[in-house]
């Protein structure tokens, strides 16, 4: 006998797996049904359902919004009414008219129903405002009573303690009357006046002082120092950085204005060099020699100001190439002022020297200006690096000081450790009287209004703050949290009495608006359409004005207030702790809800049309794909053929590689197609049924392989009776490659059907979006992601995979359970 052992771990670990694989599930079935957004709320699962979301898919309704916008196209005759006749026109006019006044009805005695439920609400907690108050205290006297508080003995420690809760507490503050009795008896000074109370304070700072051992202090001052060497720092880096920007500027100058200068300068010296040469050759003299006394001195003078220049310039190895040129030009302009006694008696050389003259104010000119920034740069550069030099010996400084107060600090830290304990118990103390306090307070509470309301939250507050601060999860915090919690739906009810306060009255102010724009439109719009219909452009100020009513007036004025009151009546459903106001609570959520959406302008959408186009792709897909791929793989399974066995691999090969990739060959060839085939381009669904066809060498591998199980016999036998090779093709392998077809147009379908890629990058037009496609857009709302929205269409979208998948499920398990056969 075979006894079975269970393995407790095993079930654990997949009951774990189950529950994070169906969480997702759960998450979008829960978001679809409910009426909060996700984002405004924590719970998985909530009180507060509706089917709404699938009601604005399946069939959106036309609301006030939707209604005033189609009644100026009416009004305007413009698409899609713009070949109605005038007759039709007033017809749908008065149509739209009549909904819209049904529309503001309802939304009077939604209101109205509101307002009655939040009033008897309202008179329910008031009436009971005593048994809330005695439950309150009640609570809040049993948390007093297990506050246990240690006795504290007069000790350096305590005493230090107590400076450090009351140092930064001003005189009469509620710490100080917590702890008044033990301040004046660690200290025998009456604490009754400010003066006492400083003094005491200041015989408290001796006993911390004696323990700290004066690091408070030496803290302070190091920090002083340390604060001015950041502020030299700072001042210093700020010079440095001037500097450097100066330096920057001036080595822009010269490279970008000195050096082609004096490149342009040294070519006109090269020609006069060669120009001298020439003049050498030449015999054409002059009987009167030319006096070169000056040009020899304006040479002379060049070439001395370029000694003196580069004499400067040894320091400084930046630049090189400014080097190189006045070397150049030295070169230059020595071989010109030299060897030229022979050429005075030479006619030309006048003009080599009236062509000097004119360069030479140039040169001199460019040269004291190099001379000059380079002798810029170099004073920067010294205060460069005495900045430098100083900012290192203030960097080290810092680093020291920087050491010595973490130093202090954690001598410090060490005796706050210390007194951690003291101090907790002065805090409970003050706490304890808060307490107190809270409780008196609220015995003078007489009803249940908003000034009633401010005693119970300004209870709730003084425990959370507590709880907040609180420093360990113990019987006490658990205690708090209890209580907290208990009084958390008086905050609730607080926050939305306050809101439902504000919005009836704008509400009731809008309708009014609405009915007096609705009056006027009634009587104008017949004149209106007559004169539309003679084919003037007309439009409604009168409609501009509700549609601004609708879009801005009950934004601002009353959905931010209505829906806050909404999501707090829901929550009050499940925190309020009488049964008796629940069923109007849920009253009040429910018309509000419904108010909300005959006011809210709702996203449009062609989600029926994008769920059709994706069937539409992906069963041609489908069946494009399985019918290539069931031909082409009976060659590979049955034919011997070249290439035959490297012919499948190859493909499989180019099947590894993802299409998205050969997406940009893919749009260049849709983009041309589409010019002589209009249906197969760019936006098209034609063109992305032809861009989904990539598919086919892997699912031609995995028909292969199942034909190959299929006894060649059968076809042999077919033959052998008279069939060609096709017919024992269609008659005899299709029949039975059934499971593998259906599997495979299966996958292709799904794959399909939730495709965004590629469907993102080929179709524009929001008329030809698929299911994928469209999922995306209701993902970016105009102000937030609207989940509830997401998450129904996403479940409205399966259901054709779902019927898909059903409808062939028989012909799946079938095909499977007798695709074996015997020979």
């Amino acid at each position: 006998m075979v006894q079975r052992r269970g393995n407790i771990f095993t079930h654990i670990f997949l009951i774990f797996i189950i529950a994070v694989i169906l969480f997702p599930v759960v998450w979008v079935v829960t978001t679809s049904l409910r009426r909060d957004e996700a984002a405004f709320s924590s719970k998985l699962f909530t009180s507060r359902l509706t089917l709404q979301h699938y009601r604005d898919l399946v069939a959106p309704e036309k609301n006030l919004p939707f209604l005033v916008q189609d009644l100026q196209a009416m009004i305007s005759k413009v698409k899609p009414y713009d070949t109605w006749s005038e007759e039709e026109l007033k017809d749908a006019v008065g149509s739209s008219i009549e909904k819209v006044k049904s529309y503001l009805s309802e939304t009077e005695a939604r209101l109205n129903d509101a307002v009655n439920s939040f009033e008897r609400v309202d008179a329910f907690l008031n009436d009971h405002s005593e048994e809330i108050k005695n439950r309150t205290i009640e609570e809040m006297r049993e948390l007093l009573s297990s506050i246990q508080i240690p006795d504290l003995n007069d000790s350096v420690e305590n005493r230090a303690a107590l400076y450090l809760v009351l140092s930064k507490e001003r005189y009469n503050s509620t710490a100080h009357k917590a702890l008044k009795e033990l301040l004046e008896r660690f200290t025998g000074v009456d604490t009754g006046t400010r003066d006492g109370y400083e003094k005491a304070i200041e015989s408290l700072k001796e006993s911390y002082e004696k323990l700290a051992d004066g690091y408070d202090g030496l803290i302070e001052e190091t920090q002083r120092e340390l604060n001015a060497v950041k502020e030299e720092m700072s001042s210093l880096r700020q010079q440095y950085s001037d500097l450097q920007d100066d330096v920057m500027e001036a080595n822009l100058v010269i490279e970008k204005d000195i050096i082609p200068e004096l490149e342009r300068i040294k070519i006109s010296l090269s020609e006069l060099n060669n120009l001298r040469e020439q003049i050498r050759q030449t015999a054409l003299s002059s009987p009167f020699p030319v006096a070169d006394e000056e040009f020899s001195r304006n040479t002379s003078e060049a070439v001395q100001m370029l000694n003196e220049f580069l004499d400067e310039m040894i320091t400084f190895a930046e630049y090189d190439s400014l080097k190189d040129l006045l070397v150049e030009l030295k070169k230059e302009l020595t071989k010109l002022s030299e060897g030229n006694e022979d050429l005075r008696n030479r006619l030309l050389f006048s003009d080599l020297m009236k062509i000097y003259e004119e360069l030479h104010p140039r040169l001199i000119r460019i040269l004291k200006e190099a001379a000059e920034t380079i002798a810029s740069i170099k004073d920067r550069i010294m205060v460069l690096n005495v900045l430098n030099k100083r900012l290192k010996d203030l960097e080290i400084q810092e680093k020291d000081l920087t050491a010595k107060i973490s130093e202090y600090q954690q001598k410090i830290s060490e005796v706050q450790q210390k007194l951690l304990e003291p101090q907790r118990t002065l805090n409970l103390i003050v706490f304890r009287y808060d307490l107190e306090k809270t409780i008196s307070s609220l015995e003078g509470v007489k009803a249940f209004k908003k000034t009633d309301l401010l005693r119970y939250s300004s209870a709730l507050k003084t425990l959370r703050d507590f709880m907040n601060s609180y420093w360990k999860k113990d019987e006490l915090y658990s205690r708090i949290s209890r209580v907290v919690k208990e009084m958390r739906w008086i905050e609730e009810y607080r926050d939305f009495a306050s809101k439902f306060d504000v919005f009836p009255e704008n509400l009731k102010a809008i309708l009014e608006e609405m009915h007096t724009s609705l009056s006027d439109l009634e009587r104008s719009s017949g004149d209106l359409i007559s004169l539309s219909s003679q084919g003037l452009y007309v439009s409604s100020s009168v409609l501009s004005r509700m549609y601004d009513i609708v879009k801005m007036d009950f934004v601002n004025r009353v959905r931010a207030n209505m829906s806050v009151a909404s999501r707090r009546a829901g929550n009050l459903i499940d925190l309020v702790p009488f049964s008796e106001v629940k069923k109007d609570l849920r009253n009040i959520d429910r018309e509000l809800f419904r108010i909300d959406q005959i006011w809210k302008q709702k996203t449009k959408h062609y989600f029926w049309l994008w769920v059709l186009n994706s069937v539409i792709v992906s069963l041609i897909v489908a069946f494009i794909t399985t019918t290539v791929c069931a031909i082409a793989a009976y060659p590979f399974s049955r034919m011997r053929f070249l290439g035959r066995r490297y012919g499948i691999m190859a493909l499989l090969l180019i099947q590894m590689f993802p299409g998205v990739i050969f997406m940009i060959a893919i749009y260049d060839l849709l983009n041309f197609m589409g010019k002589y085939i209009p249906f197969i381009g760019i936006d098209t669904l034609g063109g992305l049924i032809f861009a989904y066809l990539t598919n086919i060498a892997y699912n031609m591998y995995l028909i292969k392989g199942f034909y190959d199980t299929i006894p060649t016999s059968l076809e042999e036998a077919a033959i052998v009776d008279g069939a060609t090779r096709f017919q024992s093709f269609y008659r005899i392998i299709i029949p039975l490659a059934r499971p593998i077809l259906t599997v495979v147009f299966l996958l292709v379908f799904i794959g399909t059907f939730n495709e965004y890629v590629v469907a993102r990058i080929i179709l524009q037009n929001v008329r030809h979006y698929t299911y994928a496609l469209g999922l995306q857009a209701f993902a970016t709302g105009p102000y937030e992601t609207e989940w509830g929205l997401f998450t129904a269409a996403a479940l409205l979208g399966m259901t054709p995979m779902v019927i898909l998948f059903l409808s062939l499920q028989r012909y799946l398990v079938s095909g499977l359970t007798r695709g074996a056969v015997k020979e």
